[in-house]
């Protein structure tokens, strides 16, 4: 019988370690490599065939939602899975749109870990028991901000964050505005420090409290 072929991603060299380590210790799951952030999945992935990818939220150079778009895009097989210790509803929903199939604390057990894998490679929808929860909070929740606490963002702000709603990836954002990868970055740098965000989920979620989309 052939493993099922997994890759992990996330900045914690030990966190990566602990991972596959446990992974490895089941009969039917291996561990192909690891990766730091989205554009080592990417490089990856050129060269190797993946079943599943475990694939961690806050990542430095390519967070988990970007990543998990170009992945679907361009490897639309591969089975994503989050392991992460954000719980908050919304973002939930957000990667689960993007093409996740799972989505799990850092917290789970090893064995709940597992079967969560080879849940999540056979086709079913992983998510950690208590999180269901939340997500439909998320629907409903719809948290008002007074107009003078929201600040400056630039009307070409405001199109790139339009943009990463709509799922654009980084180049795509810099070919349909006409300018550079690099350009395109210093924007998301900006608006995660105005919103004050860590990434993209939570910069379109905030975008939309303050009815800025």
């Amino acid at each position: 019988m052939e493993k099922i072929r997994v890759l992990i991603a996330d900045d914690h060299q030990i966190l990566l370690d602990g991972l596959k380590a446990i992974i490895t210790k089941d009969r039917m799951l291996t561990v192909l490599g690891t990766a730091s952030n989205g554009l080592e999945v990417l490089e990856f992935l050129k060269n190797e065939s993946v079943d599943v990818l475990l694939l961690d939220l806050q990542m430095p150079v390519m967070d988990g939602l970007e990543t998990t778009m170009h992945v679907k895009k361009s490897f639309p097989d591969i089975k994503i899975i989050m392991l992460t210790t954000n719980d908050e509803g919304s973002i939930i929903t957000s990667l689960f749109k993007a093409g996740a199939i799972g989505y799990l604390l850092k917290n789970a057990s090893k064995e709940y870990l597992i079967q969560g894998i080879k849940d999540g490679y056979s086709g079913k929808k992983v998510l950690s028991s208590h999180l269901t929860g939340k997500m439909i909070d998320s629907l409903t929740d719809n948290p008002k901000v007074k107009k003078g606490n929201i600040p400056k963002i630039t009307n070409r702000e405001i199109e790139v964050i339009k943009l990463i709603a709509q799922e654009f990836t980084t180049q795509e954002i810099a070919d349909t505005l006409f300018v550079s990868t690099n350009t395109v970055a210093t924007h998301k740098r900006n608006l995660f420090t105005k919103m004050d965000v860590k990434n993209s989920v939570g910069m379109v979620k905030k975008a939309v409290d303050w009815e800025l989309i």
